[in-house]
């Protein structure tokens, strides 16, 4: 009788410790299921900040430029007959416009790829993306891309006859900085969030590579040294960039877990 009661107490400690095992393991794979939700929630919430982040820089960025081409061809359009009867007063009223409008160069390009400006003429036109010859619709490019002193180059197609030749181009040509003064590039108070344009070659317009986190000088080459999260790769990430498409890309970059969440420039290559 003592030897069966020693075996119940036996079995029913054993059936007590293997429902208690069985509970802490319960316990411990929904507290691990929990946080995977959890991180899961976090995450889908900052893609959702992220992409709603890039747009609006996107918007800011794409309305600025068609500001800029709106005051080009206001410039261009409030120009008369007595601005254009030399090249002292073509001058002058270049002179105002870039004043008004805190411009590098207020120019024009006649149909044998002559620049003028306020300043004199110049025979650089090779130096500068559009086409003088075929320009139909205005365009935006970048001067000295190679360079720390870039500029903004946006440029309209126009007709006008000047001293014996014939106008071609009206552009304007401004500093980077100043491009870029109304946009802002730090998004957050933290310095957690950064904003920067990029060209699709991966040329930062401001400098910066992934906010300066980055000791290349180029996002795509920084980014091919990037570990890539699973369901993300550099060779996705490329294929988007490069073609103009929107994405995300999540990573680890020098120790350092990023998101990179990136959007079109409307009007612009």
């Amino acid at each position: 009788m003592e030897n069966k009661k020693s075996n119940t107490m036996a079995i029913a400690i054993a059936g007590t410790l293997i429902i208690a095992v069985i509970l802490i393991l319960s316990t411990v794979w929904m507290g691990n299921a929990a946080k995977e939700d959890n991180d899961e929630a976090v995450k889908t919430v900052s893609l959702l900040y992220l992409d709603e982040l890039a747009g609006r820089r996107e918007q800011v960025v794409e309305n600025n430029l068609k500001n800029r081409i709106r005051d080009l061809q206001v410039a261009i359009g409030m120009m008369e007959a007595d601005d254009l009867s030399d090249n002292q007063h073509l001058q002058a009223y270049q002179a105002r416009m870039k004043r008004l409008y805190n411009l590098e160069k207020f120019a024009f390009v006649d149909n044998h790829g002559r620049i003028y400006t306020s300043m004199g003429n110049q025979d650089n036109i090779r130096e500068y993306s559009f086409d003088y010859k075929t320009i139909s619709a205005p365009e935006i490019s970048i001067f000295n891309i190679a360079t720390d002193d870039k500029k903004v180059i946006i440029a309209v197609p126009v007709d006008m006859p000047f001293m014996g030749v014939q106008f071609k181009v009206g552009f304007m040509e401004i500093d980077m900085d100043e491009m870029l003064s109304g946009i802002s590039m730090d998004s957050s108070p933290d310095d957690a969030t950064f904003c920067n344009i990029y060209t699709r070659n991966g040329v930062a317009l401001s400098d910066t590579i992934l906010g300066g986190l980055a000791q290349e000088d180029n996002l795509l080459e920084a980014m091919s040294h990037a570990q890539f999260d699973k369901g993300y790769s550099y060779e996705e990430f490329m294929h988007a960039f490069v073609n103009g498409e929107a994405g995300v890309a999540s990573f680890t970059y020098d120790g350092i877990k990023e998101t990179l969440n990136f959007v079109p420039v409307g009007n612009t290559d």
